[in-house]
């Protein structure tokens, strides 16, 4: 069953692929999602491994504006993906607290990985702190997960620093790994910042790795072909049938 499943998404695909360029699946105009960012947010900055997965985690969820991947929390200048330092891989956010808390986005960071194995400086755990209300709530969920797990929690906290951004090819990498969604969206927004501060682009990177809410897709700028294309990649992931 698996495997005819895995056929048949293979062929469907082949067949969208064979008739589909990037720009013939969207609107052209600006996602409505983008229109409505809001002007006044905040930012989070979590590490918690390779930062290709929690890309896609945190920019599916509702109430997180814009997501982008780099390093930070060593003193090198200008790291590079490879030439590191002492820098560690990491998540930042900007995000709308009126829809999501910095409560809820910690919940999320201690739910996604493991912090009590230790790793190395590239791939630690860490929180990066913007301000003193971010630490209250830090260190106090923390010490809550240690009395839960009644284990070590090897979270490092640090204040925030230098947030380097990754090379371009890190950011939203799911969504690359797509090719004809990538185009899609690139023809919406050429300018890779642009590309990057999407909350549209940020939605679909995790869609297409299976996370996220699908009514989202509405809202993304893509006609009706590319929801069409994008909700099969997302009912995959899920486990459904095409």
């Amino acid at each position: 069953m698996l495997i005819t499943r895995v056929i048949k998404f293979t062929f469907t695909m082949i067949a969208w692929f064979s008739k589909k360029d990037g720009d013939g699946l969207v609107t052209g105009k600006v996602p409505p999602i983008d229109k409505e960012a809001p002007e006044e947010t905040k930012t989070a900055t979590f590490s918690m491994g390779c930062f290709w997965g929690p890309d896609a985690l945190f920019g599916s969820k509702n109430g997180v504006v814009r997501t982008r991947v780099g390093y930070t929390g060593g003193s090198k200048e200008n790291p590079t993906y490879r030439s590191l330092g002492d820098h560690t891989e990491t998540i930042q956010m900007d995000y709308d607290p009126e829809k999501i808390t910095y409560r809820e986005l910690l919940e999320i960071f201690w739910n996604d990985h493991d912090p009590t194995m230790g790793k190395t400086i590239q791939y630690r755990s860490m929180i990066s702190l913007h301000d003193e209300e971010q630490k209250r709530y830090a260190m106090r969920s923390k010490e809550h997960l240690r009395k839960k797990l009644d284990k070590e929690v090897k979270t490092v906290m640090v204040a925030h620093s230098n947030f380097y951004p990754a090379e371009d090819y890190h950011q939203k990498y799911k969504l690359r790994r797509n090719s004809w969604l990538y185009e899609a969206f690139r023809s919406i927004y050429p300018d890779i910042h642009d590309f990057v501060d999407s909350t549209a682009v940020a939605r679909a990177n995790g869609l297409v790795d299976g996370k996220g809410r699908i009514d989202t897709i509405n809202e993304l700028g893509l006609n009706e072909e590319g929801k069409e294309l994008l909700y099969k990649i997302w009912n995959r992931y899920r486990g459904g049938y095409l």
